[in-house]
């Protein structure tokens, strides 16, 4: 009896040893192989994270995700938060061209969105992620928006007889123009062709640029002592694509700049601080102020440069007011 009870006892033993090993077997399963072979597909792109456990494994994980996002941005040679550089469609400065750098400033830039953690592994020491992005589906999103701004554009009429309208619609479509070039560009990243301007988009395009680009403006100083800068305030306005005229303007401007002019050894410094005010029909619009500051070894020449990076400024300032005041 006691050998019968002493073979049964060790039968059970036997019994969960077996199953104890079993258990710890499944608790630590196989790698699976996109950790040393990252997925191939001729429409997913992937990206694999690994991060090692350094204290809690959740933060180990959630390091492993990040780094999967960074090496799939990677292989479109962007990143997550991607930056784009707008490059002017006009050869030289001119309204539109400020009017678009104010624009593409403020219109967001597109975000790699739409990549997904499609799996996850860890071991006691490294915790390891796969992310996923459906290229074709993004290309194909993307060219669709494309497809909407160009209708958008279609749809502007700039034939309308007030001018301050066409302004604004004007500025509607080169709005319409900064956010396509974006999502064309964002297109290019996905690695797939830009889609080309239809011929009569591009003719709309022209048509809001010559609106701008017609825009004028006449220059009226607040005293006479300011009458002998008129001219030089003209010439740093013109060389910056603005149009100046007598009368009969778009817009008048009245300005003053003040300055001081100081000699250190052979050194000379203009410093020039303007004061613009922006009417329409006689109402004022907008206000404006500008520091600059220009050296050289001569007077004139800084006074000059100076005058240079006023112009600039002012420019840039009548683009804001121009986009903004619409």
């Amino acid at each position: 009896m006691a050998s019968k009870l002493s073979k049964a006892l060790c039968f059970s033993m036997l019994l969960l040893a077996g199953c104890q090993t079993t258990q710890d077997t499944a608790a630590v399963s196989a790698p699976p192989s996109w950790i040393t072979e990252t997925p191939n597909s001729s429409f997913m792109i992937y990206g694999v994270g690994v991060a090692e456990r350094v204290g809690d494994m959740r933060n180990a994980k959630l390091a492993a995700q990040e780094s999967a996002r960074l090496a799939l941005a990677k292989q479109l040679n962007v990143t997550i938060a991607a930056t784009t550089t707008v490059a002017q469609s006009a050869n030289e400065k001119s309204m539109q061209f400020h009017v678009d750098e104010v624009i593409n400033s403020q219109v967001p830039n597109i975000l790699l969105q739409g990549v997904k953690i499609e799996d996850e592994y860890h071991n006691e020491h490294t915790a390891y992620a796969l992310a996923s992005f459906n290229r074709t589906e993004a290309i194909m999103q993307t060219e669709l928006s494309i497809s909407g701004i160009d209708e958008n554009i279609r749809q502007i009429n700039l034939t309308i007889p007030s001018k301050s309208q066409r302004l604004k619609l004007a500025i509607t479509m080169r709005k319409l123009a900064i956010e396509r070039r974006k999502l064309n560009n964002y297109l290019q990243m996905l690695q797939s062709a830009k889609l080309p301007l239809p011929i009569d988009v591009q003719t709309q395009l022209q048509d809001s640029e010559n609106v701008l680009n017609s825009l004028s403006f006449s220059l009226s100083p607040d005293s006479n002592k300011h009458d002998n800068i008129k001219d030089i305030v003209a010439n740093a306005l013109t060389s910056n694509g603005i149009q100046v005229v007598a009368e009969q303007a778009d817009f008048e401007l009245s300005f003053r700049v003040d300055w001081q002019h100081i000699k250190k050894d052979t050194t000379f410094y203009s410093i020039g601080e303007s004061f613009l005010v922006v009417k329409e029909a006689g109402t004022e619009k907008a206000h404006f102020n500008s520091k600059v500051k220009a050296a050289s070894s001569y007077s004139q020449m800084a006074k000059n440069n100076a005058m240079k990076k006023l112009g600039d400024k002012l420019s840039k300032q009548l683009a804001e007011f121009i986009v903004s005041g619409t």
